[in-house]
């Protein structure tokens, strides 16, 4: 097997990461914005990746719109995994819930003043922060996950599960499925040099932590992987993932975070349970189907 596009792909992706990261730490306080076009690396890098150093170019790219239902199918098992994720956490204690929303405003509000804002000085004329938490909301399990959520869905998906897995999945199924999440794991953890972190945890929790979000991960990869592969487009998968993200968002403002921890172990147990349920439906033949040699 020819692995230099592989091979391309990850020094490409290593330079753009590297670039934006330390582009977003020479501006300051301001990187932040810069940081929100590294969740584009992975379409960027494909697509020059396809352009000069891969022979079929975009032919299996699978830039295809795909079946309504899917979308439909796909957003709706998205938006279950992450409210099923969301009983956990409260089953483990890791969260407690104010459904008034007024805990979530009260720490925006506080955010905003620290930057010399005032909260109602950002809404429009007649908005409350309480209505504009309830639209967030909504939108957040809705139409934000069309556009803009698909563009950021989009950039994830047509890199790491549209090209890269693919390539990984072809040297072993196994290095497709726990290399690709590890991999994909990886790539978020330089977002952590630029986005502020709000709370000191012991050497030892941060280890767990860790191990906990590497195995949850790599149950994430293997579920939109699956989606990438049963519906042969890559839009699709963008809108499963980008609705797993905002719904996650969502259900956030009305519930208090009491234990990282303990809401890592709560979503990878979730992840875990959905590849189990594929594993036992026969679902995941789907690759060895889509993986024939003889399918491009």
């Amino acid at each position: 097997m020819n692995n230099k596009p592989l091979i391309s792909y990850f020094a490409v992706l290593s330079f753009l990461c590297a670039a934006i990261i330390a582009g977003a730490k020479a501006l300051g306080q301001q990187g932040v914005y810069l940081a929100q076009l590294y969740m584009l690396t992975p379409a960027i890098t494909a697509i020059i990746t396809r352009l000069f150093f891969y022979e079929l170019k975009f032919k299996d790219a699978n830039l295809r719109f795909g079946k309504i239902t899917d979308y439909l199918k796909y957003w709706l098992l998205s938006l279950l995994i992450i409210a099923f994720s969301y009983v956990l956490f409260t089953l483990l204690g890791s969260v407690s819930w104010d459904f008034s929303g007024a805990t979530f405003i009260e720490q925006l509000t506080q955010q905003l003043s620290m930057t010399g804002k005032d909260i109602n000085d950002t809404l429009p004329p007649g908005f409350t922060p309480q209505i504009m938490l309830l639209i967030y909301f909504v939108g957040g399990i809705t139409v934000f996950n069309v556009f803009p959520g698909i563009v950021t869905g989009f950039g994830e998906e047509f890199g790491h599960r549209g090209f890269m897995f693919p390539l990984l999945y072809r040297i072993k199924p196994w290095i497709g499925f726990i290399g690709g999440g590890l991999i994909w794991y990886a790539w978020h953890l330089p977002l952590i040099l630029v986005v502020p972190q709000t709370a000191d945890y012991p050497l030892w929790q941060i280890l767990v932590n860790l191990v906990v979000m590497a195995l949850g991960s790599i149950c994430t990869f293997t579920y939109l992987a699956y989606i990438y592969v049963k519906s042969k487009s890559v839009f699709v998968t963008s809108i499963a993932h980008i609705t797993m993200n905002n719904a996650a968002a969502s259900f956030s403002y009305f519930a208090i975070l009491n234990n990282q921890l303990l809401a890592n172990i709560g979503l990878t147990l979730t992840m875990l349970a959905v590849v189990a349920i594929l594993y036992w439906k026969k679902e995941l033949s789907v690759f060895a189907e889509y993986f024939r040699p003889e399918v491009v």
